[in-house]
């Protein structure tokens, strides 16, 4: 791990988890959120790495964790229910120790599920959404997003559809910012140069 990160266990529902922080002595902190631990997914996932890596070196102090059943967390998958009850402790956990004075949740994937549940819940000042697994996850009873919203897209998801996810942004009361870009793929293959880019771009200005 490079200077500075730590490996932290955190208090769970269902046992601890596995978490990796860095505090840059900023105010401003992102919570992430890894894709399906069922299909691979952790917080070593390279678009989550990406993300995280591209906040750190924009001064923001960084928070990301393995669901219960990944990694070396502890219990087992929960089919999204429990992994929004692992969001919420690790988000007491660092209210409770860091108190941030603004907070962007993050989420890629199954990941980004987890978050658009419980954005509201953490009241988050921002939430990043990286290919949301609309179509395969019931997107119905989701909150409308009233933050500073940010969607990230593929044009050649091969795990979501890009036109399911373009549907229902339409059809939300406030459209958010969309990065788009034709024949990026669901794990952005060839394409993180690209990622970390819209990331610097977004998220350098004085957001939050």
């Amino acid at each position: 791990m490079q200077s500075g990160v730590e490996k932290v266990w955190i208090p769970g529902p269902a046992g601890r988890l596995e978490g990796r922080i860095l505090d840059n002595g900023a105010s401003r902190w992102a919570l992430l959120c890894h894709p399906h631990p069922q299909y691979g997914g952790t917080m070593d996932n390279k678009v989550v790495t990406t993300v995280e890596r591209t906040l750190q070196q924009l001064g923001w102090s960084t928070l990301v964790f393995n669901f219960r059943g990944a990694g070396g967390s502890e219990g087992a998958f929960d089919n999204g229910i429990g992994e929004q009850a692992d969001l919420m402790a690790v988000h007491a956990w660092l209210q409770a120790r860091h108190q941030p004075q603004r907070l962007l949740l993050g989420g890629f994937s199954f990941g980004a599920y987890v978050t658009l549940n419980r954005w509201q819940a953490v009241e988050a000042d921002a939430l990043l959404s990286i290919a949301p697994p609309v179509g395969l996850w019931d997107f119905g009873a989701l909150v409308p997003p009233q933050t500073n919203w940010t969607v990230i897209q593929g044009g050649g998801d091969e795990v979501v559809s890009p036109a399911a996810v373009l549907a229902w942004l339409a059809a939300q009361p406030a459209m958010p910012t969309l990065y788009w870009r034709a024949g990026v793929s669901h794990f952005f293959h060839g394409q993180l140069v690209w990622l970390k880019g819209v990331i610097e771009l977004e998220y350098k200005k004085t957001l939050i």
